[in-house]
């Protein structure tokens, strides 16, 4: 009984905090309900609070209510607390002495919401539904020659990357133009090689559209300016040849109008033209979103202001001039205004070096302040040879985001599906090289890989030592190598592409380049503007390509080419996002009607080859049930648009190809995989060239398309057995080599974590979740055009896809030796190599290690020492070369694969080279849980070039991808 009262007297003494922190909260809550309650408001448990109070205490309480209530007695409004009747008498008070401008100041905010509540209306609902459009079709009453014997030279702003061994330019000054202060025309220098002093490009025109005068030079009427030929052009016909200048003049610099001359001479100083014009006056240009762009957009999207234009001095000559001599001088001023005395030169000597980098001793002239300033480009001489180019004309298109299914489903593409039965070509296992524009254009473009020039990210990101790389590699496009075949090459269309190319000094070699940048409806202008620069260039052999951005997202499609029982059935989440694109998908094919149609007017429908593809799909069909883990009630959820994945809903696009000549496999359908890096070869030797690059990455399809030929697809792709693809997070392959011929698999390595959009039906906002899947696999059916994502492989077949993955990327093969240590580091590693391959690199080393190389005949030894830290590593480029030997201290701790566990000296370069789990390297918790600084734990580890940056940029997941690989099994 003893033992029990004490034992309560314990429990008591522990639970007395509690019952003192009950007690003080319920003393705290009971001042708080009863000081309200006096001021009228009630809380719960009032009545209880009273009926514990002492009654001297209650009568206290009961005396301050009766007071309140006889204070409220005292103003006008007798209902609710004392303080909101305090408040209403004073409002009252303040309306009845300020009536007069009380009532002005409430009929102006009456009369103002009367005025703009309709306007904000119209504006949420022009920001959410699509407009009409706004461009009509307008007929061409002329047409051009169906056969040209014209050919095309560019002579003095040369293509790139063709040496110049005239001294003149090295000696010779340039003209520059602070950019800053350019009067609304984006002036960039050109960073070429060998480019001439003083080449820019010049971005002409106002947001959204702009006018694009891709390169050339400036002059103005303090400096004249000297261009000389680069090239000499044979004559083969003396007469119908003429040399077209494209010549624009620069705004005012203040608000004055300059009447401006500018005169050409040859080298013997004869005028080979002059014309005398008026500066429009100065304006500001618009930026994408500021105001006046989202005004223009929204109400006015294809009106522009009247900023000038560029127009051609189009001279007849016997011959090319050697020389030009441009000069330029102000005939008189008409004031409007003051000059602007602030306007001021540049001073930025970065701004200088960047023209200097060809040749530094170059000395250049500011234009700042002249009145008169004129930009002259496309320098080109047309003239009427005896063999010209091969092909009349190639138009390529490319719709930007179209994916093949939406693209060959007749129903909603029924145009476009129709001329390829009837005219073309239809490729239906065709595949672009990425997932986002820039990093899919640059394969199209060059037959290489993004990586192969210097960055998946090239010019959304480019920083000069990117633009270096590529530079430095001297990677031929194919525009310019159009250009060097004689046709006349332009662009027309939703080119940021090319804009931001420009502005960062790469020359992809479009030298006419109108660039449209309306989001709602641009196909109808790119149109009109196709059949524009087809009037005034359509004469010559011409290559043009179009970029149509009408099934790029924001998906706002004409309201007649929406499916609304379709779009009302689950009228939120990624339903929606699918019968809008459906939609733009639709408005995009009756537009193409209206392509062929301008065409037919001009008389080359029959006479030109048209390529149509896409950039990338997007993804709204599939939901991989790993991105969806732990999200709730995922009704039909799944990431829309681009750049999420590798799946073939993104990098699977339509191509049809039409061929004006040697059209014998039209109406056919290719099943065999094709790719970008294909185009490029293949329109090359049919446009006429003789000079494939040993570089490119694509096959020429040439041989299979060429009539007398009886080679099939199957037959001439037999050889390749793998598509590769990169995006910014991640790289993949197609494989259907070896024993996945019958069974073709790809496999995905996702680089960095991602963050995934998810649209749900019963939420119109879309969701995030971030995620980090290591490898994703997928089954891929060729013969049905399907793709099924596997949620894990055999092992067997999970080693091979990992090693095709290897062997077939285009990166370079890097060893990566990792120290989790700081202390003494010894390594020796031994290469086999060939005559005819690539030798390896030393790419990173840490600054207190030195390292040794020695060469013999057939082998290559790298020897390293020193002191490393924790973290540091050795990366070695293999090159072409393979290890055969590797040796560490014998107090290190080689660590290879993800179970971290220790490998044996003379199993290092067998589990390197045959082990597919080489790849993964283990996770820093496996390493600190079993080994010590003592161990000396060293990561060796194969992975490529390509994912170097990449994984850079993704090493703060290191807790994401520890547990990624815990879950899927590749660590402990």
């Amino acid at each position: 009984m003893k033992k029990l009262r004490l034992k309560r007297h314990y429990i008591r003494i522990i639970l007395r905090p509690v019952r003192v922190l009950k007690l003080s909260l319920v003393y705290f809550y009971g001042r708080i309900a009863l000081s309200l309650a006096l001021r009228g408001i009630k809380l719960p448990g009032l009545v209880k609070i009273k009926n514990r109070m002492p009654a001297s205490a209650l009568g206290a309480y009961e005396r301050q209510v009766l007071i309140y209530d006889i204070k409220g007695e005292r103003y006008s409004f007798r209902k609710g607390p004392l303080w909101l009747r305090k408040l209403f008498e004073k409002i009252i008070h303040i309306l009845s002495k300020n009536r007069f401008w009380l009532l002005i100041v409430f009929k102006t905010i009456v009369a103002f919401f009367i005025i703009t509540i309709p306007i904000l209306i119209f504006i949420i609902i022009r920001g959410i539904l699509p407009v009409p459009e706004r461009v009509g079709y307008t007929p061409i009453k002329m047409k051009l020659n169906e056969k040209s014997n014209i050919r095309t030279d560019w002579l003095y702003t040369e293509a790139p990357f063709l040496n110049m061994e005239d001294s003149y330019y090295i000696k010779n000054h340039f003209n520059y133009i602070d950019p800053e202060n350019s009067r609304g025309v984006n002036v960039s220098p050109v960073m070429e090689p060998n480019s001439p002093p003083g080449l820019v490009h010049l971005g002409i025109g106002y947001y959204p559209a702009k006018l694009n005068l891709i390169r050339g030079f400036i002059v103005g009427e303090s400096s004249p300016l000297y261009i000389s030929q680069l090239k000499n052009v044979p004559i083969e016909v003396e007469h119908g040849n003429r040399l077209r200048i494209q010549y624009y003049l620069f705004p005012s610099k203040d608000d004055s109008s300059y009447q401006c001359q500018i005169e050409l001479q040859d080298q013997s100083g004869n005028i080979i033209a002059n014309i005398t014009q008026t500066t429009q006056p100065k304006f500001k240009p618009r930026t994408p979103g500021s105001l006046s762009a989202s005004w223009n957009e929204r109400f006015v999207p294809n009106s522009t202001p009247y900023i000038g234009k560029a127009e051609e001095f189009i001279v007849n000559l016997k011959s090319p001039p050697k020389q030009i001599r441009a000069e330029v001088k102000e005939i008189k001023q008409a004031h409007n205004g003051e000059d602007n005395k602030d306007l001021q030169p540049t001073t930025d000597p970065d701004y200088m070096k960047s023209f200097k980098i060809n040749y530094p001793n170059s000395k250049g002239k500011d234009l700042t302040n002249n009145n008169c300033i004129f930009a002259l480009g496309d320098f080109s001489f047309e003239r009427t040879v005896i063999q010209p180019p091969k092909r009349r004309g190639i138009i390529f298109i490319l719709v930007d985001t179209l994916r093949t299914k939406t693209a060959y489903d007749p129903d909603i593409m029924p145009n476009l599906n129709e001329y390829a039965k009837k005219e073309g070509i239809k490729f239906l296992e065709h595949r672009a090289q990425a997932n986002m524009t820039v990093p899919s254009i640059i394969p199209l473009m060059t037959s290489r890989y993004s990586r192969d020039v210097g960055s998946v990210a090239f010019t959304y990101a480019a920083d000069a030592a990117m633009r270096k790389n590529f530079y430095d590699k001297q990677i031929p496009t194919l525009a310019t190598s159009m250009q060097n075949l004689g046709y006349r090459v332009g662009g027309i269309g939703w080119l940021s592409l090319f804009s931001e190319a420009m502005q960062g000094g790469v020359d992809l070699g479009f030298h006419n380049a109108i660039i449209s940048e309306i989001p709602e409806y641009e196909a109808r202008q790119i149109t009109e503007n196709m059949g524009n620069w087809l009037e005034n260039y359509g004469d010559a052999p011409f290559f043009l390509y179009l970029h149509y951005n009408t099934a790029h997202g924001p998906y706002k499609p004409p309201l007649e080419k929406i499916d609304f029982q379709k779009l009302l059935s689950k009228p939120f989440g990624l339903n929606q996002k699918k019968q809008l694109y459906n939609g733009v998908s639709r408005y995009w094919d009756d537009e193409f009607l209206n392509i062929m149609q301008k065409l037919k007017d001009l008389g080359l429908e029959k006479d030109v080859d048209i390529i149509i593809t896409a950039d990338h799909g997007a993804q709204l069909d599939v939901q991989p049930w790993y991105y969806f883990s732990g999200v709730n009630q995922n009704l039909d959820g799944a990431y829309a648009d681009k750049g999420n994945s590798l799946l073939d809903e993104e990098v699977r696009v339509p191509l049809i190809l039409h061929l004006a000549k040697n059209n014998h496999l039209k109406g056919t359908e290719i099943t065999t995989p094709t790719a970008h890096v294909d185009l490029f070869p293949t329109l090359y030797e049919l446009a006429g060239g003789t000079k494939p690059n040993e570089n490119w990455r694509g096959i020429n399809l040439t041989p299979a398309l060429n009539e007398n030929s009886n080679i099939t697809f199957e037959e001439h792709l037999n050889k390749r057995k793998s598509i590769y693809f990169e995006g910014h997070k991640y790289a993949g392959l197609l494989y259907w080599g070896e024993s996945f011929a019958n069974n073709p698999m790809k496999y995905v390595r996702q680089l960095t974590p991602d963050s995934v959009k998810l649209y749900l039906t019963h939420n119109p906002w879309s969701e995030k979740i971030s995620w980090y899947q290591p490898e994703i696999f997928s089954s891929v059916n060729l013969k049905e055009h399907t793709e099924k994502l596997l949620p894990m492989i055999t092992g067997e077949n999970l080693k091979n896809l990992r090693n095709a993955y290897y062997r077939y990327s285009p990166s370079h093969k890097i060893i990566r030796f990792t120290a989790k240590y700081s202390g003494d580091f010894n390594l020796e590693i031994i290469l086999n190599r060939n005559d005819k391959g690539s030798n390896p690199v030393v790419t990173l080393i840490p600054e207190g290690i030195k390292v040794i190389e020695k060469k013999e005949l057939n082998k290559i030894s790298y020897t390293f020492s020193g002191k490393i830290n924790n973290d540091e590593g050795v990366w070695i480029n293999l090159g072409d070369t393979t290890p055969s030997e590797i040796k560490l201290a014998q107090d290190i701790t080689p660590l290879i694969c993800p179970n971290g566990n220790k490998t044996q000296s003379h199993l290092l370069v067998d589990t390197l080279q045959n082990q597919a789990c080489s790849f993964f390297p283990p996770p820093d918790g496996i390493i600190e849980l079993n080994y010590s600084s003592k161990d000396k734990p060293v990561v060796i580890q194969k992975t490529l070039s390509s994912e170097q940056v990449e994984q850079i940029e993704g090493t703060g997941a290191g807790a994401a991808l520890q547990n990624a690989l815990r879950e899927w099994g590749y660590a402990k």
